[in-house]
């Protein structure tokens, strides 16, 4: 096999004989390779993706890598296999490379309070939410961590946007309203604090409005957000960083006045802190 590309030290993009691409991981595998080296595959080398063809694949890959390690990759295609036969289905090939940034994230904050939970995802897919509870045990045993019990719902949600397969065709809902209110929440949010320099900032805010969208357009009834915590939380975040409170205003008359949706103080609060992100990101342009 021949060196096409060398990611980091542990990863490399290869083409065998028959000029299909692959990539490899394993300790210090891509250690001095150029491209066009001849490289062996040892026995401790795993072949991570074979039949490789999408050059937009390979980018985001190659993004991820520079700053996220390749161990979280590996916990990502595990979760994903599992998700997979568990719940008889197929997922876009970005989820493993979107779900591998979520999962570093959530472990860098897993000291800090729960602050990310989504109250409708489990009434609403609760298959995915099921196997996204089982895929946070296999996260926290991995990284040795204790990951809060919202982090659940945010997998499942990422199980939910990358499925090919959906297991009720009746969760695939109206794909045009969904994507113009989207497009139309992203044009203000971006107008206000920049577009965000790491892509996975505005895929992680994309993901979470489109699934908040998709359950106001399927008219699946929330349940109200009771907790004052949430409400003191907000507050706070806002009052440190004041200029969010204009950007949250707008959005939040977006969803009432075009689709009669009142958020609620947790969903306020997860969608600031996904607006802080996007602002951190656009200031280290």
């Amino acid at each position: 096999m021949k060196v096409i590309k060398v990611f980091n030290n542990n990863v490399v993009l290869v083409s065998d004989e028959k000029h299909e691409q692959a990539i490899l991981f394993g300790k210090g595998i891509g250690f001095k390779k150029q491209p066009g080296d001849e490289i062996s595959k040892g026995k401790n080398v795993q072949t991570f993706i074979k039949n490789i063809k999408d050059p937009e694949w390979l980018n985001s890959l190659s993004n991820l890598l520079e700053n996220v390690p390749v161990e979280y990759l590996a916990v990502s295609k595990n979760i994903i296999k599992h998700a997979e036969k568990d719940l008889s289905t197929t997922f876009n090939q970005f989820l493993v490379i979107s779900l591998a940034d979520h999962i570093y994230f959530a472990v860098k904050r897993s000291s800090k309070q729960d602050v990310s939970s989504l109250v409708s995802v489990k009434e609403v897919y609760p298959l995915e939410y099921a196997e996204a509870e089982k895929s946070v045990k296999r996260i926290n045993t991995a990284f040795n961590v204790k990951l809060p019990p919202g982090e659940a719902g945010l997998i499942a949600i990422h199980f939910v946007e990358n499925e090919m397969s959906p297991i009720n065709e009746n969760q695939k809902l109206g794909e045009d309203y969904v994507s113009l209110h989207l497009s139309k929440i992203l044009q203000i949010i971006i107008s206000d604090l920049g577009y965000p320099e790491q892509p996975a900032t505005l895929e992680r805010l994309t993901v979470h409005l489109r699934f908040l969208i998709t359950q106001i357009q399927s008219d699946n009834k929330y349940i109200s957000d009771a907790s004052p915590d949430n409400k003191k939380i907000l507050e706070s975040f806002l009052k440190q960083f004041p200029k969010l409170r204009t950007t949250l205003k707008k959005v939040q008359d977006y969803f009432y006045q075009e689709m009669n949706y009142k958020l609620n103080n947790s969903e306020r609060l997860y969608l600031v802190i996904h607006l802080k992100q996007v602002e951190n990101s656009s200031e280290d342009e």
